[in-house]
């Protein structure tokens, strides 16, 4: 008798979502580390360390020498640097430069060096270096992030999410600019806080609440960028975490709390004006109307947008006029609003959905919009590193839009099984890390950087005055005449150049009119620096140098003139000084000499090998005050 055959039972189990139509798994529990998870860690590190390797041996560039420079405050204080701590954190970022107390407030950063340099003296090997090992710490502390919030993913997402985001070639300048380690320490220092607010969330803890604060407040010293987390952490925790709102605003609730403080604290050390910036430096200086700053934003929104898409060319600047203002009805600025709009949208609509797409576009959003110039004027038109901490919004959305394109089950995914659209990936960090390692090559010193800068942003009023002043200042320490003339000849194009985009800046004529003075092409450096004083009368440099260039012609009444300017503006400027006693000599006003010479050999007795003295008493001499003249004559014998 044939067996009855059993008729199979249909399938009661619902059908599995797609990964372009499944929420966010919940990040309710912590995730166990396992060996895949170490794997992936120790991979990430040792590709983000091998790409950038090679800035190691690269100078300090740009804007480096704010806290590398010799002379400075890290350099001149005793026991290396350490006993600067306290004054760089009650002074603005440029004080150890400058002096002055703006600059916004970053004490983090310029502590970091002061350490450093006690130890190792400045030494641009050691601060890549330095550099590069907290950019991996980062990339492990990120991984936990993803890790954490995306528990129900499979480990291969976040290495893949994050293989894109430390190889992308708009990272460059974080990586190669010793400076920007103020970037990396901002989010570190995020990261660290989100991992403590995490714990929080499944423990109740309030010691993580505390440490999670504390870690913001170091972010926040370290830039302010972190500060659009205030906006990210929640929308974190609402999209990954099975919590109530309740709870979410108290876990976010020290992100706002330190926030306040540092705000305090930074309206309370920088002077009145500290955030001022020129024109030269952002071009929304020159905006007087919000159509005109809507329309600017929007170019330089999408002009970031293409480059995560297509990160070429880059540049190390591009502030006035290479971005140029634009209006709100430029057809490019509109086409820019449907974009952002469409993509704001499409967020807003799928955010009760918790679809991991919205969460990624918001992230973008609010990473970007701190830097963006709608609500607070920064330091630079735009940058390349703006993007730093957005670009992994995007980097997300690239790799789950990759995942759905080749039906990929986020939740099991595995190079194994998933080959095709690794190698997709794969190939994108390939090329990616081509463009990174040939882009880092233009930071290996100024003048690559600021050689690239004029070709990639020719039109950018900084690139073309850094490369002169590069010019400029190798033109003074070359001993070669006609090799210091042809660098003369260099400068020269680049300011007027400059000149050409921005025609009402004083330091480039001053600084013009000093190439030209190199050059003993006297009647052009005259036209030069007269113009400068024109647009700025108290540029203690252009009087100097004026005084310098009749100093030389022998028009010492011309030249007294010009240096009595330059010590009323600068009193210390010990060659103004000493130039002026030298002016009153040749005019035979032989007290105001002798009065002069003391006063430059007080601010720097070893100027001009020592001179001064052999000049006083010569002077003293002259006007029969012999105990004197003796006084300085033995001493000019003594440093002979």
């Amino acid at each position: 008798m044939a067996k009855k055959q059993q008729i199979p039972k249909a399938d009661q189990s619902k059908p599995k979502a797609s990964p372009a139509n499944r929420q966010p798994q919940q990040a309710s529990k912590p995730v166990a580390k396992t060996r895949t998870y170490n794997w992936y860690v120790i991979i990430l590190m040792i590709v983000a360390f091998a790409v950038n390797a090679r800035t190691i041996g690269y100078e300090y560039t740009y804007d480096d020498a704010v806290f590398t420079s010799k002379g400075n405050l890290i350099d001149i204080r005793g026991m290396g640097g350490l006993s600067a701590i306290p004054e760089l954190f009650t002074h603005g970022k440029n004080y150890c430069f400058d002096k002055s107390n703006n600059g916004s407030y970053r004490p983090l950063l310029p502590t970091t060096f002061a350490i450093e340099h006690s130890i190792f003296g400045f030494n641009p090997a050691v601060s890549h270096f330095i550099n590069l090992v907290l950019f991996c710490v980062l990339i492990m502390l990120l991984y936990k992030v993803l890790r954490r919030i995306l528990s129900n993913y499979s480990p291969y997402v976040p290495f893949l999410i994050l293989l894109l985001f430390e190889l992308h070639p708009v990272h460059t300048e974080v990586m190669a600019s010793v400076k920007s380690r103020d970037e990396i320490l901002a989010l570190l220092f995020t990261c660290m806080s989100m991992l403590e607010t995490f714990k929080y969330m499944n423990a109740n803890k309030t010691k993580n609440l505390v440490l999670s604060g504390l870690y913001f407040f170091i972010a926040l010293l370290a830039k302010e960028s972190p500060a659009s987390f205030l906006a990210i952490v929640p929308l974190t925790l609402y999209f990954f975490f099975n919590s109530d709102l309740k709870k979410i605003a108290a876990a976010s609730a020290p992100y706002f709390i330190v926030t306040v403080v540092f705000v305090l604290i930074r309206n309370m050390i920088l002077q009145a004006g500290a955030g001022d910036v020129s024109i030269t430096e952002n071009t929304f200086a020159g905006i007087t109307n919000f159509p005109d700053r809507l329309g600017t934003i929007l170019i330089i929104q999408l002009k970031y947008l293409e480059l995560l898409f297509f990160p070429h060319p880059l540049s190390f600047d591009y502030s006035y006029n290479q971005v140029p203002i634009t209006h709100i009805t430029n057809y490019v600025a509109l086409i820019s609003l449907v974009i952002f709009t469409g993509l704001f949208v499409y967020a807003a609509i799928n955010v009760k959905r918790k679809s991991i797409y919205a969460y990624s576009i918001l992230f973008y959003f609010f990473a970007m919009g701190v830097t963006s110039g709608l609500l607070v004027q920064i330091g630079a038109t735009a940058g390349e590193r703006f993007m730093f901490i957005g670009s992994l919004g995007f980097c997300i959305i690239v790799v789950l839009l990759l995942a759905k394109l080749f039906k990929i089950d986020i939740n099991t995914a595995t190079y194994e099984t998933s080959r095709n659209f690794s190698y997709v990936i794969i190939l994108i960090a390939v090329l990616y890390s081509v463009k990174t390692m040939a882009r880092n090559e233009d930071w290996k010193s100024n003048l690559d950087l600021f050689k690239s800068g004029v070709i990639t942003a020719p039109n950018s009023w900084r690139a073309q005055n850094c490369l002169a002043v590069e010019y400029k200042r190798l033109a003074t320490g070359e001993q070669n005449p006609q090799v210091q003339s042809q660098l003369c000849t260099e400068a020269i194009k680049y300011y007027k150049n400059s000149i050409v985009i921005y025609s009402k800046k004083a330091d480039s004529y001053g600084d013009l009119g000093a190439v030209y003075f190199m050059q003993k092409n006297y009647d052009s450096a005259i036209i030069y620096l007269k113009r400068a004083l024109e647009l700025n009368p108290k540029l203690s440099n252009a009087t100097a140098n004026m005084g310098t260039v009749y100093l030389t012609l022998q028009k010492y009444h011309d030249a007294l003139g010009y240096y009595r300017t330059t010590v009323e503006l600068d009193p210390n400027n010990v060659i103004a000084q000493f130039n002026l006693a030298v002016c009153y000599y040749q005019e035979q006003k032989y007290d105001s000499a002798a009065t002069g010479f003391t006063k430059s050999i007080a601010i720097s007795p070893e100027y001009n090998n020592h001179k001064a003295f052999e000049y006083a008493g010569i002077v003293y001499r002259t006007i029969g005050k012999l105990d004197s003249a003796m006084k300085y004559e033995a001493l000019a014998k003594q440093f002979k």
